[in-house]
């Protein structure tokens, strides 16, 4: 059977060539009924554009990379979908690849995009990336954007939540409930999205000027590090009266094991006021519903392609967005004290 090309969806459409291939590009001026009849047409033939074949006449590739570190993470999973809708929208498609935030896992993922010849490319950097990616980068010349995090130091296009303000926020709320002995629990050194919020959070207490004491308590950031994290300190009889969590699953994980000793029960007035960190839809529905600070990954992930997108068809900069967090405030930091 002879396969069925552009010429053909064309002619059978009553438009030109040229217009039948704006449609499947996106691009051009095109009425929505000369487009629907396009598309009606590709339907009925069953035609199936080759992005290959296209990306070799245009010299150019419709791809972009995607490089996440933990794809099972919530918050990672609401900005990928961000990044998938926009770039399918405009036309291009998303290989995604996933580093487990491992460096020598990223350069190859970087390779393998590259051998791939992807048109632009959108990454979460794992932890301790430096000069080789930068001079990978910079080598590359594609349009390129952090998302959801940076590298501390270096001046590269981001897309992002102000961690600063984030942490700032969440520790404010804790301090106007009274709590003194407040703890930052979960995440690895030297993660910049850590270390901004902890920067954020002693400017708060800073700017109370009460005598409050704070700790940080490193861990995996997941679930079962904040329940490791909240069983360590149930244990040690040392509970601070107020947590920051890394990220909503430790928060969600953490609220696990001071239930599972007997403590904050709903109903009662919390022994700990726990705040976690993304908004993720989850914290909804937990019990208690969690006080978070959201930074809509979702919107991350739509602003950072769109970016992609805008730079990859001008040939302008990346620009980098600097999103501003907000606070939910749910049952588990309880009622204020009067």
């Amino acid at each position: 059977m002879r396969r069925v090309t552009l010429r053909d969806v064309a002619r059978v459409a009553g438009v030109s060539r040229t217009t039948a291939s704006n449609v499947v590009m996106g691009t051009g001026r095109v009425s929505d009924e000369t487009r629907a009849r396009v598309r009606q047409a590709m339907s009925d033939l069953g035609y199936v554009y080759s992005q290959a074949a296209g990306s070799l006449r245009r010299q150019s590739s419709r791809a972009v990379g995607v490089v996440v570190t933990n794809i099972h993470r919530p918050h990672f999973g609401e900005l990928l979908i961000g990044l998938e809708s926009t770039l399918t929208e405009a036309g291009y498609t998303a290989l995604m690849v996933s580093t487990f935030d491992q460096l020598d896992r990223q350069e190859r993922a970087v390779s393998i995009l590259r051998e791939h010849d992807v048109a632009g490319l959108a990454m979460i950097p794992a932890t301790g990336s430096g000069d080789e990616l930068f001079s990978t980068l910079q080598d590359w010349a594609v349009p390129s954007v952090f998302v959801s995090r940076y590298v501390r130091g270096r001046s590269h296009p981001y897309v992002g939540a102000d961690d600063v303000q984030g942490g700032r926020l969440a520790v404010r709320h804790l301090l106007e409930h009274g709590c003194r002995r407040i703890a930052y629990l979960g995440g690895n050194p030297g993660v910049p999205s850590r270390t901004d919020r902890i920067e954020g959070a002693l400017r708060a207490i800073e700017e109370h000027g009460s005598d409050v004491s704070f700790v940080e308590l490193v861990g995996e950031p997941s679930g079962d590090g904040g329940v490791g994290l909240g069983r360590a300190l149930v244990a040690s009889g040392e509970l601070p009266d107020g947590v920051l969590c890394h990220g909503d699953a430790v928060a969600m994980g953490f609220e696990r094991a001071l239930y599972d000793a007997g403590l904050n029960r709903p109903g009662d007035a919390p022994d700990v006021r726990v705040i976690g960190y993304d908004g993720v839809a989850a914290t909804g529905y937990s019990v208690p519903s969690l006080t978070t600070v959201e930074t809509n990954g979702l919107e991350l992930g739509q602003q950072a392609a769109a970016e992609l997108i805008r730079a990859l068809r001008t040939g302008e900069p990346v620009n980098s967005q600097l999103h501003e967090p907000r606070l939910i405030v749910r049952e588990s930091c309880g009622d204020h004290a009067s």
